[in-house]
């Protein structure tokens, strides 16, 4: 059976073993840009052999598809809503991508802080919220920073990636969540104080991995602003879960529409082409035990959990002692380190948040 992919129109065929081992939806990936396709496994009485209703081409393309596959329309409504938001990712802004390439930069020893400065002065906002943050009392250069490249001799590369991280990300957190009734604010004070939370954490347990906790830690949530639109449209149902005593949003998000804001996340991070380590640590964040390598998924539940329990919460509010012990003996933290990294967080949200406030 041959399947379009909707990112990148590859034609590519799917085996017939594959279609007679799956016993449920088979998931495919695209061998050329490793977009994730859902095909949704059924049987035709009027067949002998096996059917399928793909969940991430377009309508019009179903009807093309290769026989003698048959196309059902006759989906779950979960199910199609589940398609329909997949097939919006194709569609995401591609701003966080500049957080990638700056990191490919530094990490190349043939590059050059020339080849750093031509990345960001593509985007002349970009730069006046970098040169901004840059030159805030967090920082320690007030005043002193006239460039990009002059950014990066002051503060050093490290730091400059993770400027470029901080803007590049504000426009795409810095949204209200209706469904969740979450202003921008909240959204992004959350994003924040996760992001210096999981810094903070590794720079006890494990310092090579801080700028993919960095990162992981801010976009941990964007996944929220993917499905708000949708679950705009079953806010009855939404809000009667997700107002539920102890159930936390994600298990409302998954009983509505078939999967939650970490899951979704983490394929459109898969799509923008980050670090494995970074989408898994965003997929299971809130559930780091069933991670393969949980290790990064560990720093982002137990940052996450340390934001909430400061009242930055998007959500509801957690407890420090939330965090299961397994955890924080992989994390190898004890309630004092706890303690020490929540003031830290604090003090680095409350440095910088007024710097990068949008307008």
């Amino acid at each position: 059976m041959n399947v379009e992919c909707p990112n990148c129109r590859m034609i590519s065929a799917v085996g017939g073993d594959q279609i007679l081992t799956s016993q449920r939806d088979m998931e495919v990936a695209c061998p050329n840009c490793n977009f994730l396709l859902v095909l949704e496994l059924q049987i035709d009485p009027g067949r002998a052999g096996v059917t399928r209703s793909s969940k991430d081409l377009p309508e019009d393309q179903l009807k093309d598809s290769d026989p003698p596959a048959t196309y059902s329309h006759k989906r779950s409504a979960t199910a199609a809503l589940k398609a329909k938001i997949l097939r919006s990712l194709v569609n995401l802004p591609p701003m966080p991508h500049i957080i990638l390439k700056a990191r490919e930069i530094i990490a190349d020893p043939d590059s050059s802080l020339k080849n750093l400065a031509d990345i960001i002065e593509t985007d002349q906002a970009l730069v006046a919220k970098v040169l901004t943050l840059a030159n805030s009392a967090y920082y320690g250069v007030s005043g002193m920073v006239s460039s990009i490249q002059h950014a990066s001799v002051l503060l050093g590369q490290k730091t400059l990636v993770q400027l470029i991280t901080i803007s590049a990300s504000s426009s795409l957190l810095n949204k209200k969540l209706k469904s969740y009734q979450v202003s921008p604010a909240e959204m992004w004070k959350h994003s924040l104080a996760c992001a210096f939370g999981a810094r903070r954490i590794c720079e006890k347990s494990q310092p090579d991995s801080i700028e993919d906790a960095f990162v992981a830690g801010l976009l941990h949530d964007a996944g929220k602003i993917i499905l708000d639109p949708y679950l705009e449209s079953h806010k009855g149902e939404f809000d009667r879960l997700g107002r539920k005593k102890d159930r936390p949003f994600h298990e409302a998000e998954r009983a509505v529409i078939g999967f939650d804001h970490a899951e979704i996340m983490a394929r459109a991070c898969r799509l923008w082409r980050f670090p494995e380590a970074q989408s898994d640590a965003i997929r299971f964040h809130h559930s780091p035990h069933d991670a393969d390598n949980g290790q990064l998924a560990c720093v982002i539940h137990a940052a996450d959990i340390l934001a909430k329990s400061t009242g930055h919460s998007v959500g509801a509010p957690c407890q420090v002692t939330d965090i299961d012990q397994d955890i924080l003996r992989r994390l190898k933290l004890n309630l004092k380190d706890l303690d020490a990294i929540t003031r830290a967080m604090l003090d680095d949200v409350k440095k910088i948040e007024e710097e990068i406030k949008e307008g």
